[in-house]
């Protein structure tokens, strides 16, 4: 498996990327999704120089956490969440990208007061709008944010979104571009628990237009270990 070649090519693209969109590539955070791998190629792929790797499932999150422990990896979730799979997730994350109802930030709440600990976390946005996937529609996003900016218990750094399965440029980016524009009416909402810092956006497939409409985190695993696109 080339993973230092699959590197350096997405790195370039992402260079590219954000050159073309005018941006420098230190805005663009690349989030390896180490889900379909295991702890052996993370451990290889760390050794190039990625440090941030992301599981969208919990129990996978919490055994590669353990196995990589003398690692300094920054853990990213990014799978749907059930609130007794919390205690897998919350303890080992650097950062929760899909926080998609209320009832979870209620739950992080908790799990905030009960540890001392706030785990920085993304609101999930329902961009797509497909039945299968989660999250906030996009015209309560801003309210849910105004109702928590002040928490004295949660890390709420920005939104999180994906685009339709399988849709075409036009449509992922008209979907791109409506998170980006929420994310930034979010700024002047900012408060004690609302800090927008990242725009988590765009995969292996559809991360060259993310970036065009200001993703700051793009999350990317076929390309990155298998070198498909």
């Amino acid at each position: 498996m080339p993973l230092a070649a699959n590197l350096s090519r997405i790195q370039s693209a992402l260079a590219a990327a954000a050159a073309t969109a005018g941006r420098s590539q230190s805005q663009v955070g690349l989030v390896a999704v180490s889900k379909t791998v295991d702890s052996a190629t993370i451990r290889a792929m760390h050794a190039l120089g990625q440090r941030d790797f992301a599981e969208n499932r919990p129990q996978m999150l919490r055994d590669k956490a353990r196995e990589l422990a003398d690692l300094p990896i920054v853990w990213h979730f990014i799978g749907p969440l059930q609130t007794n799979k919390i205690k897998y997730v919350y303890p080992v994350a650097g950062l929760v990208h899909s926080l998609d109802r209320r009832e979870l930030l209620e739950e992080f709440s908790a799990w905030a007061r009960k540890t001392g600990r706030r785990c920085p976390a993304l609101l999930q946005v329902h961009i797509s709008r497909e039945t299968a996937k989660q999250g906030f529609a996009c015209d309560e996003i801003l309210s849910v944010i105004r109702e928590y900016r002040d928490s004295e218990h949660l890390d709420l750094r920005g939104m999180m979104g994906m685009a339709p399965l399988d849709a075409d440029e036009t449509t992922t980016r008209v979907c791109f571009h409506e998170l980006a524009e929420l994310f930034a009416a979010s700024h002047s909402l900012q408060g004690r628990a609302w800090n927008p810092q990242h725009l988590s956006m765009g995969m292996s497939g559809d991360f060259h237009l993310a970036i065009a409409e200001g993703a700051t985190l793009v999350r990317i695993g076929t390309a990155l270990f298998t070198g498909e696109k």
